[in-house]
């Protein structure tokens, strides 16, 4: 945009209008600008004015473009920008076309600030040593490796130079308040970066910090919010007196109702309102809404807190060196504590308090509860919960992202070579102990917990139903693509052989969301300590190729573990084997899924109508139930797990109908 210096005629129209310059020679306007829209202005340093023209609305009002009451230091002003009231200084910026800004105490950069780029979170471990940088593109799975990958100084030492390398790219002489953003009725705002479309409406304090947003997802701050140090991803809304003090929030998160959070970073889609959050890695999908929830030193993701959870990560001895992790998918009931160190397996619920040490990572979907103040594990039975079920289906449903890009990378499936892996070593230690534990002893310790002998085999069993209809399931469901493909049965088994090799395919870890082989996170360390990962950006480069490739490992996984469960490699598959396998599936997926149905129909039950239809009598009770529950029939939870019931003798049919049509020649 060319801009031309004031003449004589125009200093003194501004000057009649109530406007001064320290020097009126180092201030320019884009041709064609009203100055008739310019008035109580005072100018300091180099100021350049884009076009005055047009309006904006503002707190629902259509408002003139331009700019009045206000001191302007250093700043160029776009196009169609409306600047008013400001208490103190607008200082350092450039201001994009159609930004608003009114009512604002102070707005300033100090030149050579990073905008919040390279603050250390002290995540995990309240105590330190596991610091994370955080920048202004910041992943789930960039800050994991920060956080978690401390066994290799040379890894440490190499992404800490990408880092710095990032950092000083954001290190500039002007912040930026981005295109049609709108900053109302503010406090001080200082070494802020504000992004296009942003909405800043009452906020106290900011400082120190950046604030993304696209068109497609604008980013909202709102009334008494207080942060220092920070990011704030695209489409977050963080409202309602939250402080924050070194934190990062991802895309999508919202935050309200006073809660308060430091050293913590909160990645996509989480929700957090009233609580309290130190030194937290919250993953994706990590809830608490809840006043008195404490979330402290721990790593969760995929996550649900009940109102008053509890952690503490300090012995009184060495400081608060402990942390926990709970795998995704967990909950943890109102008022439940955890003594960290703890390790939470995945989709699993903890209810009551615990004092004791938990550790039994490969009993996923267990129910870790307290009874007579001693701690107890059911194994397995969160498998047969109709809220496990809801979660694997809300999750994606319930992604709030809705810019161009999506920075943490996520698989939703609960049931997966992570899950199932799991559940594999974790029947064989319990079929293990079964066989070794003295028949007149009760209970056992197993992982800081008590564990009933008698749910040794039972739990065992249901890790065995569920590994038998993952497996069985994905084998024929392949099989039957290639099938219809490709009517020949030697061309078809031949097509499941996995198009990838993996040195040890049973080995995956979750990284904050993103399900990967444990040798290929190896790979990108190994890349990293090189020099073959040389920037931030092929480092997020490295994850997303691995989000790319996570059917194919998930197949070679099945592939592996189909072989080692039953003996068959799936290129030798005959007809017979093929018919037993969905045989199997068939009664593996009847058994949990009946399992499921009854769980869900708990909720109709009697006790279910206590707290309806009060003072009245019976049928009045269930009249007013059925009025706002609805019934068995009307529920589309139940409906859609008895359709689904009902499809399974159905898939069954349509497999075997397929596969009898052909030879194994």
């Amino acid at each position: 945009m060319p801009f031309e210096k004031l003449s004589e005629q125009q200093v003194n129209q501004l000057a009649r209008q109530g406007c001064s310059a320290t020097d009126w020679h180092t201030i320019t306007i884009a041709s064609g600008c009203d100055l008739s829209r310019i008035n109580n202005v005072q100018f300091s340093g180099t100021v350049r004015i884009g076009s005055t023209d047009g309006s904006r609305t503002v707190d629902g009002v259509e408002l003139p473009c331009g700019l009045s009451h206000a001191t302007i230091a250093d700043c160029t002003i776009g196009d169609n920008v409306r600047i008013a009231n400001i208490g103190s200084v607008v200082a350092h910026y450039v201001i994009e076309n159609g930004a608003v800004i009114q009512d604002v105490g102070c707005l300033s950069v100090t030149p050579g600030t990073t905008f919040g780029n390279g603050t250390e979170i002290e995540a995990l471990n309240e105590a330190g040593g596991r610091g994370i940088r955080i920048v202004n593109d910041l992943s789930a799975q960039a800050a994991y490796v920060q956080g978690v990958l401390r066994h290799n100084p040379e890894f440490v030492k190499r992404l800490s130079v990408l880092i710095d390398e990032k950092v000083s790219r954001a290190k500039a002489e002007k912040g930026i308040v981005g295109k049609d953003a709108q900053i109302l009725h503010c406090g001080t705002i200082q070494n802020v970066m504000i992004g296009p479309s942003t909405l800043i409406r009452g906020a106290q304090s900011l400082r120190d910090g950046t604030i993304a947003s696209c068109p497609e997802h604008p980013t909202e701050i709102g009334e008494g919010v207080n942060a220092r140090s920070f990011m704030v991803a695209e489409g977050a809304r963080i409202e309602n007196g939250v402080i924050l003090d070194k934190v990062f929030v991802g895309q999508g998160v919202k935050m309200g109702k006073q809660f308060s959070a430091e050293n913590s970073l909160l990645f996509a889609n989480c929700e957090a309102f009233h609580g309290e959050a130190v030194a937290v890695f919250a993953g994706p999908y990590t809830v608490t809404h809840h006043k008195s929830t404490l979330l402290i030193a721990g790593m969760f993701s995929f996550y649900n807190a009940g109102s008053g959870t509890n952690q503490s990560n300090h012995m009184y001895k060495l400081g608060p060196v402990h942390q926990g992790v709970l795998e995704r998918g967990c909950k943890t009931g109102s008022f439940s504590y955890l003594l960290l160190e703890s390790h939470i397996p995945a989709f699993s619920v903890v209810i009551g308090k615990h004092f004791t040490n938990i550790n039994i990572p490969h009993l996923p979907f267990s129910y870790i509860h307290e009874e007579g103040g001693v701690s107890k594990v059911i194994p397995g039975m969160n498998l047969f919960s109709v809220g496990t079920v809801r979660d694997g289906e809300k999750w994606p449903k319930r992604d709030n992202r809705k810019g161009p890009i999506k920075r943490d990378l996520m698989i939703f499936d609960v049931f997966s070579p992570y899950t199932v892996e799991k559940m594999r070593r974790g029947r064989d230690e319990l079929l293990a102990l079964s066989e070794s534990v003295p028949k007149e002893k009760s209970f056992i310790a197993y992982g800081g917990l008590q564990l009933n002998r008698l749910l040794l085999k039972k739990g065992a069993k249901y890790y065995s139903l569920a590994i038998t209809r993952y497996l069985n399931g994905k084998v024929t469901e392949r099989l039957k693509v290639n099938l219809t493909r490709d009517r020949n049965w030697s061309r078809a088994v031949a097509s499941l052989v996995p198009s990838v090799s993996l040195t040890n395919s049973s080995e995956w870890t979750d990284i904050a969301g993103l399900l990967m082989p444990r040798e290929r996170l190896a790979g990108v360390e190994e890349q990293v300590v090189n020099g073959r990962i040389a920037t931030y950006d092929q480092l997020l480069a490295a994850f997303a190729a691995s989000y790319e490739l996570y059917a194919e490992d998930a197949w070679r996984y099945i592939y592996d573990a189909y072989a080692q469960e039953y003996g068959i490699r799936l290129e030798d598959i005959t007809v017979e084997q093929a018919l037993k396998a969905i045989d199997e599936w068939e009664q593996a997926s009847s058994s949990l899924h009946g399992m499921i149905l009854e769980d869900s129909k708990k909720e109709f039950a009697a006790f279910a109508r206590i707290g309806y239809g009060i003072d009245q009598p019976e049928e009045e009770r269930v009249k007013d139930f059925e009025a706002v529950r609805g019934t068995i029939e009307t529920n589309g939870v139940v409906q859609k797990l008895v359709k689904e019931g009902a499809a399974i003798p159905r898939l069954r049919a349509e497999f075997e109908s397929l596969v009898a049509s052909f030879s194994t020649t």
